[in-house]
């Protein structure tokens, strides 16, 4: 009977891995960004005739896309640390966690 190998390059994960993760930082920060943005146009939508709470609710739908976008990366991130962390416990018949979703 064949034996499987399973290999990883526990370098290059951790740095897919961290990569994730600076970006899901970089999309939060964007987030309060917009946030503020949009806190900012509403309370001049009075003087804007309008103008400018429709541009405010046009930035929270892309606010709300960068959130779920930057969660979804954190996800990423904190799967592969597991994957790199369990298969350095000898852990490789896998996780579920890939594939399971946000």
């Amino acid at each position: 009977m064949a034996t499987q190998v399973i290999e990883m390059d526990y370098g290059v994960i951790t740095n897919v891995s961290k990569g994730f993760k600076a970006t899901a930082d970089a999309l939060k920060a964007l987030g309060k960004i917009l946030a503020a943005a949009i806190q900012v146009l509403r309370a001049a939508a009075f003087f804007s005739a309008g103008t400018s709470l429709a541009l405010a609710n046009y930035l929270e739908v892309i606010k709300k896309k960068v959130q779920a976008l930057a969660k979804l990366c954190t996800e990423f991130s904190q799967d592969l640390a597991r994957a790199v962390t369990d298969h350095k416990k000898g852990d490789i018949k896998g996780k579920r966690y890939f594939g399971e979703g946000i």
